[in-house]
């Protein structure tokens, strides 16, 4: 569904009317202010507003079971999101491109929309109250709700066990709730994306799907809470995959299901976790040509943005394939190495991370997974061997019944200058609690584009642990499932701004303003530039001055002297002060 015959449909649809949302007029401030999370704060935001620059918003979404008593609630808290911290911020004007990433699994929690969920709700909303589950940990109340969902969904289930003798009983859920997920999430993602002209993806666990208006699929398989539709969304295969999927502004195909219509790019995840395989979940192709057309990257028309999607686990997959051994010949073991022979320049790493952001990592031996996560989040945009320009990372956050699901949302960028910074508790590498292997991936780190809070800031690794045994699951805690709701945001250029300074970490809510003199320079010639930095009449004390990776200190009186010899072109220098707002001032040197 990608390549050139889509991308040329896109560019060619490009002036054509975009066609009307759902029927459900667009949530009001008042809406919005309801349905927002308890923590939120403002994005973090950076802009670098070159031609052809890639506008990305990576949202922090906080999973609350309240947002899917009803396809409208599930819209609105989407929507809500999307008005709130996408729509004041869209780059506009003719090319600019605009692409709105959320999490991994953000369609899961659909399965429990309406009376056929009513009783997963119930345990997901009070997880120590399921029977059998008082004062019991994960999975107790993981296992109570898909069994609620089990019996919500059966005579679904039935309809599909006859249809599908051979669908797994811990996956047949899924399948079961096909209907649900396509009216659903998908629905939702694709009427976003038109309404609002962006990019959007997600991802959910679920079986491809067909329209349907046959009597019998609509008696077997309509919602029974709303009238009898004209068809129904009918699965066509008992295999259920972790698949992601991008939709586009406009339609790109004229039939089919509608909310496939605009879709532009899908992803089916290889490998999978230990949870997924308990599932009993089916991982997209590893090898042949179905492998690497599973993971050839999106190219998005009219920019240089070439996106290849890595949910979670394939994300920290690169492998060491022998000499000769192409690594597309088996992506469940070399993932990262074969999208990058293919190209990709921006991975898009769609996150739901089961566990405490402040526990210990999957694989039994790191005690910190802040410090595990930087093998693929930073490791993207860090290691020589791989050329991506790019790695986007949405986390999933939130309690889902007994699992906790935690992050930082981070943008990294390949050879930034400037300042560097790092995950919570990630300030150096601690013996006996880290793998010594991740020494180097301790301590702050230039490549951060921008990187979202956690709850707290950083402090000792056993105080960040207490924090995040209080979000926990059923600690009875007021801290209890208060996540942080937020975004990051970031113009992606092609190519890359080498004087592009990152470590973005907060919003930053008073302004200043940035004079330099002089602002046109003889390029090659040494010259002594001077920085003033105001806020209102008075001058701003401190803060820095960041110049071709080259930092300079604000002083008392507000200024900042930077002896410099500049190369031919136009170069940016950035007052950054935590606080306020990053501003900008363009200097031009020529000969």
């Amino acid at each position: 569904m990608r390549p050139l015959a889509l991308a040329v449909a896109l560019t060619a649809a490009a002036l054509a009317p975009v066609p009307e949302a759902a029927a459900q007029a667009p949530p009001d401030r008042a809406t919005c202010a309801q349905v927002r999370a308890h923590r939120t704060a403002p994005p973090v935001v950076t802009y670098d507003r070159k031609p052809g620059a890639v506008r990305v918003f990576a949202m922090q979404f906080k999973q609350e079971v309240r947002h899917i008593d009803t396809y409208a609630a599930f819209r609105t808290k989407i929507e809500c999101m999307v008005r709130e911290y996408v729509v004041p911020r869209l780059a506009r004007g003719r090319g600019r491109v605009n692409v709105v990433a959320f999490n991994e699994d953000i369609g899961l929690m659909t399965a429990g929309t309406g009376s056929r969920g009513a009783q997963a709700r119930q345990v997901i909303a009070n997880p120590g109250g399921a029977p059998g589950c008082e004062g019991q940990a994960f999975p107790c109340a993981t296992l109570a709700t898909l069994a609620a969902l089990n019996s919500g969904y059966s005579k679904e289930l039935a309809a599909y066990r006859a249809r599908f003798p051979q669908m797994s009983p811990a996956s047949g859920v899924f399948v079961a709730a096909t209907d649900t997920f396509a009216r659903g999430w998908m629905q939702t993602f694709s009427d976003v994306a038109r309404r609002y002209g962006i990019y959007i993806l997600g991802s959910n666990n679920q079986a491809p799907f067909r329209e349907s208006s046959d009597p019998a699929d609509i008696e077997a398989f309509a919602d029974p809470d709303h009238p009898r539709p004209a068809s129904v969304f009918v699965a066509t295969s008992p295999d259920v995959y972790n698949e992601v999927f991008m939709w586009a502004p406009r339609d790109v195909r004229g039939d089919g299901p509608p909310m496939l219509r605009n879709v532009v790019a899908q992803n089916k995840k290889v490998p999978l976790t230990p949870i997924e395989q308990t599932l009993e979940l089916a991982p997209g192709p590893a090898t042949g040509p179905a492998a690497v057309d599973n993971v050839r990257p999106y190219p998005i028309p009219g920019t240089r943005a070439k996106v290849a999607f890595a949910t979670s686990l394939p994300a920290f997959v690169y492998g060491d394939p022998p000499p000769g051994v192409d690594p597309c010949s088996d992506t469940s073991k070399y993932y990262m190495r074969c999208v990058d022979k293919l190209g990709a320049n921006v991975v898009m790493q769609d996150e739901a991370n089961p566990g405490r952001w402040t526990g210990e990592d999957g694989d039994g031996i790191e005690k910190w997974q802040p410090l595990s996560w930087m093998t693929s989040t930073w490791r993207a945009a860090a290691d020589p061997t791989v050329a991506f320009d790019y790695n986007v990372t949405p986390h999933l956050v939130g309690n889902l019944a007994d699992l906790a699901f935690d992050g930082q949302t981070a943008i990294t960028q390949r050879r930034l200058r400037g300042p560097a910074c790092h995950y919570v508790g990630n300030e150096r590498w601690i013996d006996g609690e880290d793998r010594p292997d991740l020494k180097d991936e301790a301590g702050p780190k230039r490549e951060f584009l921008a990187i979202a809070p956690w709850v707290t800031g950083s402090a000792p690794r056993d105080d960040l642990r207490a924090v995040g045994a209080r979000l926990a699951p059923g600690s009875g805690d007021a801290l209890e499932n208060d996540y942080l709701e937020t975004a990051v945001v970031a113009d992606l250029t092609f190519p890359r701004d080498p004087g592009r300074i990152g470590c973005a970490q907060e919003a930053g809510s008073r302004r200043a303003r940035l004079a330099a003199t002089p602002r046109r320079v003889r390029a090659g010639r040494r010259v002594t530039l001077r920085f003033t930095v105001r806020t209102g009449r008075k001058p701003l004390r401190a803060g820095s001055v960041w110049l071709r990776g080259r930092e300079y200190r604000v002083d008392r009186r507000g200024r900042a002297l930077a002896r410099v010899k500049l190369p031919r072109g136009t170069h940016t220098a950035t007052f950054a002060r935590p606080g306020y707002r990053r501003v900008t001032v363009k200097l031009r040197a020529a000969r």
